[in-house]
């Protein structure tokens, strides 16, 4: 199996490294940086949600869907490398204004610099965790060693998602990102709500349907309280723009007040200086 996918990726990458820099001043070049970068978060995701339901199920041996964590997770380590070449060879929209170092995820000079830094790293710990799992690097680094190095794939995912919903053309600003965004949110508040049922309740909970009803109350219970959190933050917002608003109303009522108060005065002495004059 890992022969098999080690010749595959061998014989694609290069092929599409030629393509890539054929038509790395057209549209289609950010359009595959895109593709590649919501279909590689989308099987991290599922990747990291097998391990999690494996992992709570009480019944292990039942769970055979979990045969194809590895597959997937190989996969998705593949087309974040896809998405990453993309990125590098775009000579057609935000590659134009990079470098090349600029991708090897060390640049902390600015706010974007950190989150482009952070889809690499997550990039990089994907590689550690996909390469120290075969089964020779797993005898040669032990059950334990192995395991601690898989924790990584939780820092890697919350590293891709932050970089995501940050630079993500398609969570931001494109027609689709209404969807997407909020999908993403969800997806990463399901990861959450499982692993915090697995780390504190799941020996607590009797059977599976405790655990599920567990994770299901969790995720409304978080994502509901993010939502009127940030409900209340909008609100808070538009009761302080308003109250600048009525704070330059009443400045621009009180100066033209004044304005019309002198105005007055002025009349009145000139009606005054007019009447003198008559008398005299």
């Amino acid at each position: 199996m890992d022969k098999k996918i080690a010749i595959l990726t061998l014989i694609t990458v290069p092929l599409y490294l030629i393509l890539t820099y054929n038509i790395r001043e057209q549209e289609i070049i950010w359009q595959l940086t895109r593709i590649f970068g919501l279909l590689s978060y989308l099987f991290l995701f599922i990747t990291v949600m097998l391990g999690e339901m494996r992992l709570i199920s009480k019944n292990k041996a039942e769970f055979t869907v979990f045969k194809y964590h590895t597959p997937i997770a190989i996969f998705s380590t593949f087309l974040v490398f896809l998405h990453f070449i993309s990125a590098v060879m775009d000579k057609f929209k935000w590659g134009i204004y990079l470098r090349f170092t600029d991708f090897l995820g060390f640049n902390f000079s600015d706010k974007w610099m950190v989150l482009l830094s952070l889809g690499t790293l997550a990039f990089y710990l994907m590689l550690i965790i996909g390469l120290t799992s075969a089964k020779k690097s797993i005898q040669f680094l032990g059950f334990k060693r192995w395991k601690l190095v898989h924790f990584f794939s939780y820092v890697a995912f919350t590293m891709a998602y932050i970089h995501s919903m940050n630079l993500g053309t398609d969570l931001k600003t494109s027609v689709l990102s209404s969807f997407l965004s909020p999908l993403f949110f969800l997806s990463y508040m399901t990861f959450l709500c499982i692993l915090l049922v697995r780390m504190i309740g799941a020996r607590f909970f009797e059977d599976q349907l405790e655990i599920n009803i567990a994770v299901v109350f969790l995720i409304i219970l978080l994502v509901g309280g993010i939502l009127m959190a940030k409900n209340f933050s909008e609100t808070d917002e538009k009761i302080a723009q308003l109250e600048g608003k009525i704070d330059a109303q009443e400045a621009s009522i009180e100066f033209y007040s004044s304005l019309i108060a002198n105005m007055t005065i002025q009349n009145n002495d000139i009606k005054k200086e007019i009447g003198d004059a008559k008398n005299g």
